[in-house]
């Protein structure tokens, strides 16, 4: 593996100024998943979808990764590769999941007897709606990874790529997107300063997608871990690269949200209440119930969460599972 390091400016003032703004903000896992895993290697953070574990190693690492943990020998004692019994019978047992995402590391560098035995179980269960793949490997050598994209067609099935540069649409990776026209190809995107925090930068990647047949999903808010401070970018900074991005695009190219997954949720942030706040709405939450509700942030942060004595973390009754502690 190489670990993959994109050129940027001078960051240490940057880094110092993240610092003095919100301290105690970076970790090695600043969104808590260690509260997530319902048994090892299966995060239940949210009530509709389950999240696997199947693999531990990337075709590169990228220096922007919020799991870096898993490399940098900080794992939790739950950042393991999912048994696929144990997976499929919490699945099984738990209707109210309708997606599967797989990740880790990269999905495409799973074993690939481990994923047709979880697909072949998921193929069979009524309550299931989609299986979805992430990585990023795919992009990185795209002729390679084809061949090991799993072909089961039981379920819907969605591949969500990471990419975070137009230049990275590339003809290799159309080919593969016309060779699954059964599989619908999604684009999740971390704003990364020095990298595509500019919205005609990222304005011609959802052109390149849109012409390529992907589809943008989700831009993110950077999350704030150990190493990722050269490239965090204020929600005031992001919130104006992503909506300059918007004005330079048509309604049918400008379809992802940009959103930050912390704690509590994935917030989707909307837009400037003042010279000094951010609105954030609730996209998916831990607690149901939260979803669609609003809060909001400081614009010159990089990261936000709900108070621990919040009433939807402190009343979880809208939720169907327990969770255990990952440490």
């Amino acid at each position: 593996m190489v670990r993959s390091v994109f050129s940027s400016p001078p960051c240490e003032s940057i880094q110092n100024e993240r610092s003095e703004l919100m301290p105690n903000v970076f970790a090695y896992d600043p969104s808590n998943e260690r509260s997530n895993f319902a048994i090892p290697g299966l995060q239940h953070k949210y009530r509709e979808t389950v999240l696997l574990f199947v693999a531990q190693d990337c075709h590169s690492i990228c220096d922007w990764c919020f799991r870096k943990r898993i490399f940098e020998g900080e794992s939790l004692s739950y950042d393991t590769v999912v048994n696929a019994d144990d997976a499929l019978d919490y699945i099984r047992e738990h209707t109210e999941v309708r997606s599967v995402l797989m990740t880790g590391g990269d999905a495409l560098l799973a074993r690939p007897d481990l994923l047709k035995t979880l697909c072949d179980g998921i193929a069979e269960m009524d309550h299931i709606h989609n299986i979805r793949f992430g990585t990023r490997a795919l992009v990185h050598d795209p002729d390679h990874y084809a061949e090991v994209l799993p072909r089961y067609g039981a379920k819907k099935t969605y591949v969500v790529l990471h990419i975070v540069r137009p230049r990275e649409v590339r003809p290799a990776l159309k080919k593969v997107i016309e060779r699954f026209p059964g599989y619908s190809f999604l684009v999740q995107t971390p704003l990364l300063r020095g990298i595509n925090d500019d919205s005609e930068v990222l304005a011609e990647l959802w052109y390149e997608c849109a012409r390529a047949g992907l589809q943008p999903y989700y831009v993110f808010q950077n999350r704030p871990t150990i190493g990722n401070e050269k490239y965090g970018l204020t929600f005031r900074e992001g919130h104006d690269v992503f909506s300059g991005a918007q004005a330079l695009c048509t309604g049918v190219v400008k379809t992802p949200r940009y959103v930050m997954s912390n704690k509590s949720g994935k917030w989707e942030i909307v837009g400037m209440d003042s010279a000094d706040e951010v609105i954030l709405r609730c996209h998916q939450g831990v607690n149901p119930l939260m979803v669609g509700t609003l809060r909001s942030a400081v614009a010159d942060e990089v990261w936000w969460d709900l108070p621990e004595d919040d009433r939807y973390l402190t009343d979880i009754s809208g939720t169907a599972f327990t969770r255990v502690s990952g440490d």
